[in-house]
């Protein structure tokens, strides 16, 4: 259900209501065709730009094979063409006003998920909402439900329920960010919100593949004119699509999840890391479906590919595939042994000598040997 119409047939009647009734996101200009031919086609090749794409894809798929809601987030330098990733992805469903901006209160956070539902969610600049409540922030947009409000009377209010998948940017990753004001990020809030380093490898920032543009500034105007022109129609040609296989596509969802898993992770890879390689593998899957539809005009395996490459960017920056927690006390460990190895650490050798004549460690933690 949309502000302007509806997608499909149903027997039931569906009311929508919108306090807002001409501030329609999913907008559309130009054809499918042009959208393919000058805004997806611009992708090839750049593993973020095609990844960001089939988040979008991916978003009204949850429902089927009922995957929690989710995030990703790409993290770099300034003009390093994160916000670009971000105007291509939103380009599936409308224009360039369709991005969002992380400068709001989780209370109104909650309204533009919830506005978002079964679609994607663009929001830049992290650096811009409270770090105090960041963290708190991400968990909701995943968990895909609003505070529980009380009403007057006593009882309780309708909690406001959602299901996307969001993609945000910006200079700090989220765990960066809530330090700035001496708070810890729990691993639960990274793994709900991915961080994918943004840039590519290749010296220019996000992008890999520049099509002829002389500059990564050059190829990052062509898409800023190329998404202000064609938006919003591959959207509704996609859901079109799902409407018409969904009950194949579940089974098909869940092969590719396995094959991502068996592309991208050992036998010895935690949950956590699983968690999260489901999500890329839907978006990856999403932008395959999308391809094979004749949406994207890209190759097969293009989008498969990209979701990997920005997989295992993720897994390098997370640590690996083990439970971060883990890895966070032996860290702990290893950097208290650091700092006081010599002052608190007693020679094992020498502690044996009387003690009239042995070396005072103040505070001693232990023994050590060399």
């Amino acid at each position: 259900m949309l502000q302007d119409g509806s997608i499909g047939q149903s027997d039931d009647e569906w009311l929508f209501s919108d306090s807002k009734p001409d501030s329609s996101l999913f907008r559309q200009r130009g054809t499918l065709k042009q959208w393919r031919d000058h805004v997806a086609a611009l992708c090839v090749g750049n593993s973020r730009l095609t990844f960001a794409v089939s988040v979008a894809f991916a978003a009204p798929l949850l429902h089927l094979i009922e995957m929690e809601s989710g995030g990703f987030h790409y993290r770099g330098t300034t003009s390093s063409g994160k916000t670009s990733a971000l105007f291509m992805a939103g380009s599936v469903c409308g224009s360039p006003e369709y991005l969002q901006r992380w400068r709001s209160s989780d209370n109104g956070l909650e309204g533009t998920a919830l506005s978002h539902c079964d679609a994607i969610l663009t929001l830049d600049e992290l650096k811009m909402i409270d770090a105090r409540i960041a963290g708190e922030a991400a968990y909701m947009l995943a968990n895909g439900s609003a505070k529980v409000r009380v009403k007057q009377d006593g009882g309780l209010r309708n909690t406001a329920k959602w299901r996307l998948l969001f993609l945000s940017a910006g200079e700090l990753s989220l765990s960066q960010h809530v330090a700035e004001v001496g708070k810890k990020t729990p691993a639960g809030a990274e793994l709900r919100m991915a961080d994918i380093p943004a840039d590519a490898g290749h010296g220019l920032g996000c992008f890999e593949n520049l099509h002829g543009f002389g500059n990564g500034h050059e190829f990052a105007k062509a898409l800023g004119v190329a998404v202000n022109k064609y938006y919003g129609t591959a959207f509704p040609a996609f859901i079109e699509h799902v409407l018409k296989n969904r009950e194949s596509l579940r089974d098909s969802l869940a092969d590719a999840r396995l094959k991502f898993e068996k592309a991208t992770l050992t036998s010895e890879a935690s949950g956590q890391a699983q968690r999260v390689a489901a999500r890329f593998a839907i978006a990856g899957a999403a932008g395959e479906l999308a391809t094979d539809w004749g949406i994207t005009g890209w190759q097969p395996g293009e989008a498969m590919q990209a979701a990997i490459t920005c997989f295992k960017a993720w897994l390098q920056a997370f640590g690996g595939e083990g439970n971060k927690e883990d890895r966070a006390m032996i860290d702990q460990v290893r950097h208290f042994l650091e700092l006081h190895g010599e002052a608190r650490f007693t020679d094992i050798e020498r502690s044996i000598v009387d003690d009239n004549h042995a070396p005072k460690t103040m505070n001693k933690a232990g023994f050590r040997k060399e």
